[in-house]
């Protein structure tokens, strides 16, 4: 995983290490003006209704992460990584769990009259994360997506490891649920053959169905690079993933299966673990949102006609305003299609390396959530 990621996941590490972190005392930038260097134009607004949602639950003390998937039928799917669970009344994250992931679901979309419902696995009294470890590792969600009557989830294998960090993301799996209508405490899950991948995590940053096939996006493990891999859509519906399609660039196009004979190309660089990638209708083309990094946190787009396409560069159109707050790391920019009354969503998270800070600041470690609006300038219009 890259260092965003890794380090966000554990917030008892010494606070020595923001000695490498490059923060800005600037105040925020207003997104049209950033926006307006490139043939986009992006508004993005504070969403309260939207982001309280995330904040009405007695024992869901906040997660990182927050990955969504609508599942039809009002209902969203929200996915966390590390989370806060606390099943006594103290509301209190010093007498809580972290287990490493966790799940919602919203009901609903319209922020002012949904509700949210979390969950978690339970061991006797003690909460546990909801895709459960294996041995030594645990995984950390990457992406989501309903096909067909069932459900399926990408996530990203991680161990401890000899390094600064003491761990790292070690491949991916995915998980089939056949049921997500009903209350995901219910559900089946079946992990599904995979193909090894050489070092890329499938579905680490987003899956859709678009035109017949499955497409799901990652990274390399260091977060460097972003892949894409596809199935036709009968395929993936079936469980059967092992003989993927490949990004493998302009010339080849989509080929091979299975293991690539050579390492498919990089749909883009610089990219993060945890970006996405949806089709937004109003520009009949994909989007593709992220963090730019620790040291420029600002939230950054690029464009795409179609999934062959080249992709547009990075432009940045917001700036966190807790970017001037020392000792806070903001990082897992996504958008996201979950909320009536605005074409996008937008969520980061806020986290600190300060123990005593993450266990007692409850206004930081929940998805903050931006109403947001993408279209063409007015001088560039048809043609983003």
């Amino acid at each position: 995983m890259t260092r965003m990621r890794t380090i966000f996941r554990c917030p008892f590490l010494t606070v020595a290490l923001l000695g490498v972190l490059v923060f800005s005392l600037q105040g925020p930038l207003l997104a049209q003006e950033k926006a307006s260097e490139g043939s986009l134009e992006v508004e993005v607004h504070p969403w309260e209704e939207a982001q309280r949602l995330f904040r009405g639950d007695p024992h869901w003390l906040g997660g990182d992460g927050a990955s969504s998937a609508d599942l039809g039928d009002g209902r969203v799917l929200w996915l966390f990584g590390d989370s806060f669970v606390n099943l006594s009344t103290t509301g209190s994250r010093r007498d809580a769990t972290m287990v490493r992931n966790s799940v919602a679901i919203q009901h609903g979309h319209d922020p002012a009259t949904a509700r949210m419902t979390f969950a978690w696995k339970r061991l006797g009294p003690h909460p546990r994360s909801f895709f459960r470890e294996q041995g030594v590792e645990w995984f950390w969600p990457g992406s989501a997506v309903r096909i067909g009557r069932g459900l399926l989830v990408f996530l990203v294998r991680v161990g401890r490891a000899d390094n600064a960090l003491g761990f790292e993301s070690s491949g991916w799996k995915a998980v089939f649920v056949p049921n997500p209508d009903v209350s995901p405490t219910l559900w089946g899950m079946r992990d599904l053959a995979v193909p090894r991948t050489g070092g890329v995590l499938v579905g680490s940053a987003s899956a859709f169905v678009l035109d017949g096939y499955l497409y799901a996006y990652g990274s390399d493990r260091g977060g460097h690079a972003a892949y894409a891999a596809r199935w036709k859509l009968e395929d993936a519906v079936s469980g059967n993933l092992a003989h993927p399609q490949w990004w493998m660039g302009p010339e080849l196009q989509w080929a091979g299966s299975g293991v690539p004979r050579k390492m498919p190309a990089p749909v883009f660089t610089g990219c993060q673990v945890e970006f996405t990638v949806h089709y937004e209708p109003e520009l009949g083309g994909l989007v593709q949102v992220q963090t730019l990094s620790l040291a420029d946190p600002c939230l950054a787009l690029r464009f795409a006609a179609t999934v062959s396409s080249a992709w547009s560069g990075s432009m940045c159109f917001f700036q966190p305003p807790e970017r001037s707050s020392q000792g806070l790391l903001l990082y897992a920019g996504k958008a996201h299609k979950a909320f009536a009354g605005s074409q996008v969503a937008f969520t980061y998270a806020v986290n600190t390396l300060d123990p005593h800070r993450i266990m007692d600041d409850m206004g930081i470690y929940f998805p903050v959530v931006l109403k947001g609006t993408i279209r063409p300038r007015p001088d560039r219009e048809g043609s983003p």
